[in-house]
């Protein structure tokens, strides 16, 4: 989880590096919830639509969970 953008973000290189060399180490595949690529908003109230959130953080362990 991170605030970068998805894409070209350092949770994408990072990823990226684990997928590449720590792959059979991993229990689950790798899940990255991030800003989408756009720019961040000014605007408090559409700024949280766009950072990742306490919801999407858990949507994305349950789904985990359930591989």
């Amino acid at each position: 989880v991170h605030e970068d953008h998805y894409n070209c973000g350092w949770g994408a290189q990072l990823a990226s590096y684990i997928a590449e060399n720590e792959i059979f180490l991993l229990d689950a595949p790798i899940c990255r919830i991030a800003t989408p690529d756009v720019p961040i908003p000014f605007s408090p109230p559409l700024e949280s639509e766009v950072i990742p959130s306490i919801d999407r953080i858990s949507e994305a362990g349950k789904k985990l969970a359930e591989l």
